[in-house]
C-alpha cells in the first residue's frame, strides 16, 4: 500500500459511533487515514460519484437507506470502491446477502479492535486494487490466460496467480487462507456413459454451484477434468467448515438434466489452511490428494479436513446426525411470513409462510432442505413446515390468501386426502396456495397431474415458484395449469439496470396471459426496480422492498 493517504469515508448516523472509530484509527501510521464523516446513504453516494473515497465503513439502518438499501445504491453508483459494513446487527442471514451484493467484510460493533479493523480495511482495499487491474485487461486475453474455456472460472495459470498474491498477503498480514480441493465422484463414469457432450454441461453446472456456494471474495478455479479449487481468504475455521458443508451440499442436491434422463453429483472436498510452504499449486495438490485419498477411503461425497486446524471428522458427523434428528422431529424450526402485495396500492393481497432453521449455519432454507433430502427427511420435513403453516394462517386475517410451499416429492409420498385434512374444513375457496417450485420438479412433470388435480378440486390455489430459475420447462407450466406465476427474485433484481431481464419478464408475462394466470414477482428490492415492474404491468410482488420475512 502507497505512503498517501487512504481516503476513508465513514457512513454512520450515530455520531458517537462515528467520533470512537475516527479516534480508533487518526493514531494509525500505516496505513495513514485521511477520514470524512457523513451520516446518509444519499450523501455517501455523492462522495463515491466525485472520486473522493478509497474505502467505505458502512453502518446499517441509516435514516434514509433500510436494511442494505445503502450498500445497493453505492455500488450503483461507483462498483469500484470497496465497502465494508459495520454494524451492530448480528444477522447470518443479512451478513450473507451483504457479501453476495459486493460487501468486503461484515464486522460487528463491540468486536473489532484498531488491529482487525485496520486488516479488514487494508484487505479490502488490496483485493479491489488487484480486481481492478485484472479488469483492465483485455476480457478475450483474460479468458485465454486466466479463465477456464469451458467452465468460465479460473484456469490453473490464473489459480496460481491468485495463489502468489495470497501467499506474499499472508507473509505480510498473516491472515488466513483456506485451501478446498474439490474432486467429483466417479465422473468418469458420466462421460463414458453419456458422452463427453453431457460431461462438459455437468462441469458447466458444477462451476455455477460452486461459484454460488461460497463469498464474492472468494476465488472459484478449475485445475482440469473433474478437479476444482477454491481459495477462501481471510477465513476462520468455523467459517470455512461452514463453506465446506455448503459445498458439499450444494453438489450433491446438483440434478443434470440430459436425454436419457437426469443425473445427481456428490464430490469429496479435502480442506486445508494454506501455508508458505505450498507457494505452488503442485505443491499444494501433493498435500491435498494424500487428504481427499483418506477422506475417499471412508466413502463418496464426504469433506475431510486437515486435523491440525479443524475439529475431528467424527465430532462433525455426530453434531450434523443432531441436526439432522432436530429436523426430523421439527425441532427449531420457525415460520415466518412475507407479504404478497398488489402494486397499483401496494396494499397487502397474501402472506407466503416460510420455513427457518434456529441454526447460524442452516438458517436459510436452501441449506437445511439439502440436508434433508440428502438424509431422506425431506418429506417429514417439509410435511412438518406445511402443518405449522397452516396453523400460522389461523392466527392472522381470514380476508388475504394465504401461500405455503411444498415439494413435489411431498405431494408423491404423502396421500392427497391426508394433505387436504391439514386444512380447516370446509375449506374457504381461494384462501389458500400451494406453492410448487419449478426447479424440484425433475423429468417428466406429469407425475404430478393427478395430485394437482385433486387439490385443486377440494378449493385450492396452484403456484408455480422459482420460473426462471434456469430450469424452466414449458411442459410443466401447460400441464399443470398452475393460478400463480412466481418470477424467481434472479429475474427480478436490478432489473432496472438489466434490459435483458425485462425482456425476458414480458416473455413470462405473455405465457402467464396465455394461462390465464397471475404473475408475481419475486425480490423486489429497490424504488428502480419496482417502477420498472410496474411499467411492465406486473400486477403482484413481494420482497425485501418491503421488509424482511417477519
Amino acid at each position: 500500500m502507497s505512503d498517501s493517504a487512504v481516503r476513508l469515508l465513514i457512513v454512520e448516523d450515530d455520531i458517537a459511533s462515528a467520533t470512537l472509530l475516527r479516534e480508533l484509527l487518526e493514531p494509525v501510521r500505516s496505513p495513514r487515514f485521511a477520514i470524512r464523516h457523513v451520516t446518509t446513504a444519499q450523501q455517501a453516494c455523492d462522495v463515491v460519484r466525485r472520486h473522493e473515497a478509497d474505502v467505505v465503513l458502512l453502518d446499517l439502518g441509516l435514516p434514509d437507506a433500510v436494511d442494505l438499501e445503502a450498500l445497493t445504491r453505492l455500488r450503483e453508483s461507483v462498483n469500484e470502491i470497496p465497502v465494508i459494513i459495520l454494524t451492530s446487527r448480528a444477522d447470518e442471514a443479512t451478513a450473507l446477502q451483504a457479501l453476495n451484493r459486493g460487501a468486503e467484510d461484515y464486522l460487528l460493533k463491540g468486536y473489532v479492535d484498531a488491529g482487525s479493523l485496520i486488516r479488514s480495511l487494508r484487505y479490502a482495499i488490496e483485493r479491489h486494487r488487484n480486481v481492478r487491474d485484472i479488469a483492465r485487461m483485455s476480457k478475450e486475453l483474460e479468458r485465454l490466460t486466466l479463465l477456464d474455456p469451458l467452465t468460465d472460472v479460473m484456469n490453473r495459470r490464473g489459480l496460481q496467480q491468485v495463489l502468489s498474491r495470497e501467499i506474499e498477503a499472508l507473509q505480510r498480514n498473516m491472515t488466513d487462507v483456506a485451501v478446498l480441493l474439490v474432486d467429483i465422484d466417479d465422473f468418469k463414469s458420466v462421460n463414458e456413459k453419456l458422452g463427453h457432450a453431457v460431461g462438459d454441461v455437468a462441469l458447466k453446472e458444477i462451476a455455477r454451484r460452486l461459484q454460488s456456494a461460497v463469498r464474492t471474495v472468494d476465488y472459484v478455479g478449475r485445475l482440469g477434468g473433474d478437479e476444482f479449487m477454491l481459495l477462501l481468504p481471510d477465513a476462520d475455521a468455523a467459517e470455512v467448515v461452514r463453506i465446506a458443508e455448503r459445498v458439499r451440499l450444494t453438489l450433491a442436491t446438483t440434478i443434470i438434466q440430459h436425454s436419457s434422463g437426469t443425473m445427481t453429483l456428490t464430490a469429496c472436498v479435502a480442506v486445508m489452511m494454506l501455508t508458505v510452504e505450498t507457494p505452488s499449486i503442485d505443491e499444494l495438490l501433493t498435500r491435498m490428494h494424500e487428504l481427499l485419498s483418506r477422506g475417499k477411503r471412508e466413502g463418496k461425497n464426504r469433506v475431510s479436513f486437515e486435523s491440525k486446524y479443524f475439529d475431528d471428522t467424527e465430532r462433525r458427523r455426530r453434531a450434523q446426525a443432531d441436526m439432522c434428528a432436530n429436523l426430523s422431529r421439527g425441532k427449531h424450526l420457525q415460520i415466518v411470513k412475507q407479504p404478497i402485495l398488489r402494486l397499483s396500492d401496494e396494499s397487502v393481497v397474501a402472506y407466503e409462510f416460510l420455513s427457518r432453521y434456529s441454526n447460524a449455519i442452516l438458517e436459510m432454507p436452501d441449506n437445511f432442505f439439502r440436508i434433508c433430502s440428502e438424509r431422506n427427511i425431506l418429506t417429514a420435513v417439509d410435511h412438518f413446515c406445511l402443518r405449522h403453516g397452516v396453523a400460522a394462517a389461523a392466527e392472522l386475517e381470514p380476508y388475504v390468501r394465504f401461500h405455503l410451499n411444498v415439494f413435489p416429492t411431498t405431494l408423491i409420498a404423502v396421500p392427497t386426502q391426508h394433505l387436504i385434512e391439514t386444512f380447516p374444513a370446509p375449506l374457504p375457496g381461494d384462501t389458500f396456495c400451494l406453492e410448487i417450485s419449478e426447479q424440484q420438479i425433475i423429468g417428466d412433470p406429469s407425475y404430478l397431474v393427478e395430485p394437482v388435480r385433486a387439490l385443486r378440486a377440494a378449493g385450492f390455489l396452484i403456484a408455480i415458484d422459482d420460473v426462471g430459475f434456469g430450469n424452466s420447462c414449458l411442459e410443466s407450466l401447460i400441464l399443470l395449469e398452475p393460478d400463480v406465476l412466481k418470477i424467481d427474485k434472479r429475474c427480478v433484481i436490478g432489473i432496472a439496470r438489466h434490459p435483458e431481464r425485462v425482456a425476458h419478464l414480458r416473455r413470462y408475462l405473455e405465457v402467464a396471459r396465455t394461462l390465464a394466470a397471475e404473475i408475481v414477482a419475486e425480490g423486489v428490492e429497490t424504488a428502480d426496480d419496482l417502477a420498472v415492474l410496474r411499467d411492465l404491468g406486473v400486477e403482484f410482488a413481494q420482497g425485501f422492498y418491503w421488509g424482511r420475512p417477519a
